[in-house]
């Protein structure tokens, strides 16, 4: 029985998690983990943001990812 095509998948999500499997995050300090960059509000949405958000969360992390490095004198 050949599929409807409005019943396939016609879109495939591509952005990839900045996630490295090394969480770090410092409650006391921060909400930001030490291993992505990101917060831990943006960890826990991140299977419902749409690839716009997780495009722009990216570069958020990317951006933080660079200050911490440059705070430990990386």
């Amino acid at each position: 029985m050949p599929l409807n095509p409005q019943s396939m998948i016609t879109e495939v999500r591509t952005v990839d998690s900045p996630c490295v499997g090394i969480c770090n995050i410092d409650f006391d300090a921060t909400d930001i983990c030490q291993g992505c960059g990101r917060s831990i509000n943006e960890i826990a949405n991140w299977s419902v943001y749409t690839d716009e958000d997780k495009i722009v969360v990216n570069e958020q992390a990317t951006k933080r990812m660079k200050e911490i490095s440059f705070d430990r004198g990386f």
